[in-house]
């Protein structure tokens, strides 16, 4: 079995390695062309063309597909996972049996850039992934495989895609080979859909902005889901703060307090919202490390009644 894989992030390297240690040949590696990266500006190769550097794998990395049409041809199918462009159709079935998507959400529900955000944004309880046949459409190919769903109360988006991650690379070897064998994926239109997050779009910076008249849970959910990109955040004194993590406090403080108004309950930083409080327990200011809310207020003398805008 020949196959070409298609990735980006460092995140998809635990189910390319699971690939790389099985009996399938890669002919490549198809990955984002190298980005300037830090104060030097020197291009850097992505996650995943440093692996395939170091696998002594061939590296596909202009973002031309013409470069790398020979190998489709070769191949019995192309598995794809967080690559970040979009394939022409015509390419789309030059391998055997296609390109096959490995999307972290239950299809048809959150089809999309962002679907495990979204879902923990949206406060879901358990997430699953699904295999399917890449075409023209967004995220709407046939199914091969979806999984079960897996508990993800109090995590953030990063440590769901690790989970993820881990339960699809102690499948995707058999799935993959039961695809090249000619198994028949199952229509998503046969599936019916209820639910209430049927796309998943890109969050934008400004959408990770905290608003503090949302009630403490909605507030909490999204730090959760926007963690770790594009990170939920706020103001404070007219500088960025970004908030990396946050849990809900169950005691009320006395006294009306106005959403977004800081006080310290118990050494910790603690925000009023439209319904309820957070406790911050993870924060950033602008070119500084991440430090909990204590270590936030030890060194930043807070007025009465000052609010994060």
């Amino acid at each position: 079995m020949r196959i070409l894989l298609a990735g980006t992030p460092a995140m998809v390297i635990p189910i390319f390695d699971r690939i790389a240690q099985s009996d399938i040949e890669i002919l490549g590696v198809i990955t984002n062309p190298p980005r300037a990266r830090g104060r030097s500006g020197k291009p850097t190769p992505t996650p995943v063309a440093i692996w395939a550097q170091e696998k002594n794998i061939k590296i596909f990395d202009s973002g031309r597909c013409d470069d790398y049409a020979e190998e489709l041809i070769k191949a019995d199918l192309v598995l794809i996972i967080a690559y970040g462009q979009l394939i022409p159709e015509k390419y789309l079935n030059l391998p055997r049996n296609g390109w096959v998507n490995l999307h972290f959400s239950t299809l048809p529900e959150a089809r999309g850039a962002a679907p495990v955000q979204r879902l923990i944004a949206a406060g879901r309880k358990e997430i699953g992934y699904s295999l399917f046949k890449l075409e023209k459409g967004l995220d709407t190919g046939d199914l091969y495989f979806q999984s079960e769903q897996i508990p993800v109360t109090g995590l953030s988006t990063g440590e769901v895609w690790s989970l993820l991650v881990d339960h699809a690379a102690r499948n995707i070897i058999e799935q993959l080979k039961a695809i090249a064998a000619g198994v028949t994926p199952k229509p998503q239109s046969e599936i019916l859909y209820t639910g209430s997050l049927p796309v998943a779009p890109k969050i934008s910076t400004e959408e990770a902005r905290i608003d503090w008249n949302k009630s403490a849970e909605h507030i909490r959910n999204e730090i959760l889901g926007f963690n770790p990109a594009p990170s939920a955040w706020t103001t404070f004194r007219g500088e960025r703060l970004l908030i990396h993590n946050a849990q809900l406090l169950s005691e009320e403080p006395s006294g009306f307090l106005s959403p977004g108004e800081i006080y310290t309950y118990q050494k910790s930083l603690c925000v009023s919202t439209a319904t309820g409080v957070l406790v911050i327990t993870s924060l950033q200011s602008a070119g500084k490390r991440a430090m909990s809310g204590e270590e936030w207020l030890r060194g930043v003398s807070v007025k009465d009644r000052e609010r994060f805008e």
